[in-house]
């Protein structure tokens, strides 16, 4: 039997069968609420895991040349969309 909150009814007389059934309904729904510790280890989870959307980008493995070179910018921008991309997963 779930919870009911307007057992007993104001000015009823006490039945120790209707007071254990909502302590017991109480009971049971506290026990099947998340801890604290459950809600820790699933954020922990979710946490570790967001760093796994990016393992699959490669860094760009060149260095940065001293002058305006077209092709290493757009090597650049070709791998921040990469990135981009991958968070977006």
């Amino acid at each position: 039997m779930p919870f009911d909150p307007t057992k007993p009814a104001n000015n009823s007389p006490a039945s120790s069968a209707e007071m254990r059934s909502q302590l017991t309904s109480l009971n049971a729904d506290i026990q099947q609420r998340a801890t604290f510790n459950d809600l820790n280890n699933a954020i922990a989870n979710a946490l570790a895991q967001t760093s796994n959307n990016s393992n699959g980008v490669g860094t760009l493995g060149q260095g940065a040349d001293g002058s305006y070179n077209q092709s290493q910018m757009q090597d650049v921008l070709n791998k921040l969309d990469e990135l981009i991309n991958a968070l977006r997963r």
